[in-house]
């Protein structure tokens, strides 16, 4: 999976669980501008700062890395 693809599904996710980037920063501890990145595609990020997203919008690696696994 490329980044383009994280970022879109960071964003997705992000958005389906109702977090606007800013709650975000504040609950991860990831500056905003990064996370912006992120959702855009221009960085990948660390294994550590992902495990940080991916479990404050509580889905797994493999619902969040499959395209059919978005939402459900």
């Amino acid at each position: 999976m490329d980044e383009c693809h994280f970022g879109r599904n960071l964003k997705s996710w992000r958005l389906h669980r109702g977090i606007t980037l800013r709650e975000l920063e504040q609950r991860t501890g990831l500056k905003r501008q990064y996370l912006f990145r992120i959702e855009r595609g221009l960085y990948k990020g660390t294994p550590n700062q992902w495990i940080r997203l991916l479990k404050e919008l509580n889905v797994s690696i493999e619902k969040f890395t499959s395209d059919s696994g978005l939402f459900n």
